[in-house]
């Protein structure tokens, strides 16, 4: 299944919960399911299929993968020692488009991965490969000269979507990202029932 690249908001309001890697739309104003049916409906039951594919999409779509990817996260997950849920967690926290987003030079993820891939991100003094590469701790990447001034990074790097990790520290005239420690689990910035996604690509 390819990356989804449909309205954003649309995939907020089914899961009924903000996904802030995915937009910075909100369901202030319209937080109902979408399509009429579900509008005229107050209530769901969800089955328990249901709820572990919830939980799934919350992680697909906040980090921006596709089904494909993610599944390869969990088998990488699966292979590591100690509890699968917390190493899934972490390998996605990892990802170098995730921390150029947690460390504000971005407003969503999909947009780090674009700068990413437009070749303006070093990691460790050499252009970043890919936007899934993993950052270990006391690496660091900073943005290349000459993306440095463009107005949209300089207005979001001074006013970020997240507070930024304590692990995370900016130089904002160099925006040059050193990461002392990663974001752990606990950090993920949404609910997640992560177990419920063991769950499921353990079926």
């Amino acid at each position: 299944m390819s990356r989804y690249t449909g309205p954003k908001l649309r995939i907020v309001r089914r899961l009924g919960q903000e996904i802030p890697g995915l937009t910075t739309r909100t369901l202030t104003r319209r937080p109902n399911p979408p399509g009429y049916a579900a509008s005229q409906r107050k209530t769901f039951k969800v089955s328990e299929y249901g709820v572990r594919l919830r939980e799934k999409q919350k992680l697909r779509f906040h980090y921006g993968l596709t089904e494909r990817s993610l599944r390869l996260v969990f088998a990488k997950a699966y292979s590591m020692p100690g509890d699968t849920g917390r190493n899934m967690l972490s390998l996605l926290e990892a990802r170098l488009d995730n921390l150029v987003w947690r460390a504000g030079l971005t407003r969503t993820i999909p947009s780090a991965r674009q700068l990413i891939g437009h070749g303006h991100v070093n990691l460790n003094g050499h252009r970043a490969k890919s936007p899934g590469q993993l950052v270990k701790n006391g690496q660091s990447f900073q943005v290349r000269e000459k993306a440095r001034n463009r107005e949209d990074i300089r207005v979001t790097v001074n006013a970020p979507v997240l507070e930024r990790p304590a692990g995370i520290k900016v130089d904002m005239d160099a925006l040059q990202v050193t990461i002392d420690a990663l974001p752990g689990p606990e950090q993920v910035p949404f609910p997640i029932d992560i177990q419920k996604v063991i769950e499921y690509f353990a079926k």
